[in-house]
């Protein structure tokens, strides 16, 4: 829901039908209406070509994504090398000017560890920029950019939330 309201245009995906069905009812009870319009829901489960080829068409001219934003997805241990596979297939190779198509994830460790993570991005072309393990973030990029203001970097200290950040390798 924040990204719609920055974005252009947002896909929300999920490859449980269930769970989009109550995405999409979120949605529609919790943004305002000018924003509603710029968010589509699709069924995208990781691996299935139908579902990756109807998602990145709606990216226009088949480009691809400029950012992919994946929240709570590094649970399951099997997921983790299709979710990469079907982020390299959706996320565009063009840069816009200095930038890179960016692939966002946000998790809670669990049953996946950071190294099975990066091995499987570094496997698929994604190279890791930036990271933020459990509320401590080393440098000043672009996540603590994000968060480190009026406060709001403290309120995140020893959090349990990990954030990566990668782009494509080239």
């Amino acid at each position: 829901m924040v990204a719609a309201s920055f974005a252009q245009f947002v896909v929300a995906t999920d490859g449980d039908p269930e769970s989009l069905d109550l995405l999409r009812r979120n949605l529609s009870s919790n943004l305002e209406p000018t924003f509603l319009n710029r968010i589509m829901t699709r069924k995208l489960f990781w691996g299935n070509k139908d579902d990756v080829k109807a998602v990145r068409e709606l990216s226009g001219n088949d480009i691809g994504f400029d950012c992919i934003i994946g929240t709570d997805v590094t649970y399951n241990p099997d997921a983790i090398l299709p979710l990469f596979k079907t982020a390299r297939e959706l996320i565009s190779d063009e840069a816009i000017g200095d930038s890179r198509a960016a692939l966002i994830l946000c998790y809670i460790q669990r049953r996946v560890d950071e190294d099975s993570i990066l091995s499987n991005a570094m496997a698929q072309g994604f190279r890791l920029v930036d990271k933020w393990i459990n509320g401590v973030h080393e440098s000043n990029g672009i996540i603590s950019s994000w968060f480190c203001g009026n406060d709001v970097c403290s309120a995140f200290r020893n959090a349990t939330l990990s954030i990566l950040y990668f782009e494509v390798s080239h």
